[in-house]
């Protein structure tokens, strides 16, 4: 059975323990309610005049990435947003895999 260890209502992520008693294996699962971040990303990526806006004031905003994705990548790929010469191979892997945290039509 699933016991909620914690929840963050700032990031609206939930942390959960089970314990599987025939085997003697303990799993922790962090799940993320990602549904804000990926309404406000569509919003933003149809909005022709926020790259322009951006570009023009120096910075080029194109994905906002939710934690459990950051941690995902972390342990499937081995790459970690806050090493520089992880993020060109993060930026590849957005655009390809997660395209809904995009918030251009294109890097």
């Amino acid at each position: 059975m699933k016991k909620l260890l914690d929840y963050d209502p700032l990031t609206k992520t939930s942390t959960y323990h089970e314990y599987d008693h025939s085997t003697g294996k303990t799993q922790i699962e962090t799940v993320q309610d990602v549904r804000g971040i990926l309404d406000h990303n569509k919003r933003l990526a149809n909005d022709s005049s926020y790259k322009q806006r951006g570009i023009k004031e120096d910075y080029y905003h194109f994905a906002t990435v939710p934690n459990v994705v950051l941690m995902e990548m972390m342990e499937k790929h081995h790459l970690d947003w806050r090493r520089n010469e992880d993020l060109p191979m993060i930026e590849k892997l957005l655009s390809r895999d997660y395209k809904k945290l995009l918030t251009v039509d294109k890097i």
